[in-house]
């Protein structure tokens, strides 16, 4: 796996310069997302937590006995909350973070609400081609749970990468996720450049990091916040723009960026049900059962590999 330092010249040698969405998450920005989780216009979470909710015992019922539940991306792991004490008899709980020391640290309270579970936080990048930090055992019941619509996060062809890896590499049976939903674009744009400034806090902790781990001298204030929708492309995409022409020196290397250049941080793509439905048969899953909230504004999807 690239390290920090090493994606980062990357993308910042480009002409069309990119930063992975991944560093959002040191212990901070994980601690940044969890405000974002809570705000008005960030729709996808409150809307996914009720179709949780709304349906969690049919859930259950498909997920089955004696569960193994894995969540790549876990952050504040609240939503498994939702439904694990509907399961029957699950086995263990494995949410993986990139964040290692946050993932630990918010896992601790739900060990207490859980004695019955077996629950080992992972420090993991998930996008990466690293070796598992746990065993698996094929013969057992594992289910991913992937929420959020992270899978927006990813270009197609990651995506199908990604969903086609979760049966050869964690072995996975099932899989429970979210995706976010095409609608109208004032919607789409305000969930991700809210009015308090939570999200351009977000997106600007990336910089902040390379301050931190990197040495870098980035002055915070000279990138603006921008989160635009690539109509073609169906997705969001978020970008820091350069007020004033500046220079990022990393590890001896010097990166100019102009006034009004932009540097793009992350995607998130949104789908039709007929689209996503392509995409998890491109990848050789069967969606099984879709739940949708009443205003259609997200959704829920079972996925399985049987015929």
């Amino acid at each position: 796996m690239k390290s920090f330092l090493q994606e980062v010249s990357f993308g910042l040698s480009k002409k069309n310069k990119k930063l992975s969405s991944k560093w959002f998450y040191d212990f901070k920005g994980s601690k940044l997302f969890e405000q974002i989780t809570k705000l008005k216009e960030y729709y996808p979470a409150r809307t996914e937590r009720k179709i949780l909710r709304d349906n969690k015992i049919e859930i259950a019922n498909k997920i089955g006995k004696g569960a193994v539940l894995i969540e790549p991306g876990a952050g504040d792991i609240k939503k498994i909350e939702i439904f694990l004490s509907s399961l029957d008899k699950p086995k263990k709980y494995i949410p993986l973070d990139i964040s290692e020391d946050y993932i630990i640290k918010i896992s601790q309270s739900f060990k207490k609400k859980f004695p019955k579970v077996a629950i080992t936080p992972k420090g993991y990048d998930f996008s990466g081609s690293d070796k598992l930090p746990f065993k698996i055992n094929s013969s057992e019941n594992i289910i991913i749970f992937f929420p959020g619509s992270t899978i927006g996060n990813f270009e197609k062809k990651d995506a199908v990468k990604f969903l086609k890896m979760l049966k050869m590499k964690f072995k996975a049976k099932k899989i429970i996720i979210g995706a976010d939903l095409i609608k109208d674009i004032p919607t789409l744009i305000s969930a991700y450049n809210d009015k308090k400034g939570v999200t351009a806090k977000f997106n600007k902790n990336i910089l902040q990091r390379m301050n931190t781990e990197l040495g870098t001298n980035i002055n915070l204030n000279f990138y603006k916040h921008l989160a635009i929708y690539n109509k073609s492309k169906k997705r969001i995409e978020m970008r820091l723009k350069a007020k004033k022409n500046n220079n990022i020196r990393i590890n001896g290397s010097k990166y100019s960026i102009k006034k009004n250049e932009e540097i793009h941080t992350e995607n998130s793509h949104k789908y039709t049900i007929k689209s996503f439905r392509n995409l998890a048969n491109e990848a050789g899953w069967k969606v099984k059962k879709t739940w949708v909230d009443d205003k259609k504004l997200f959704s829920v999807h079972f996925l399985d590999l049987s015929l």
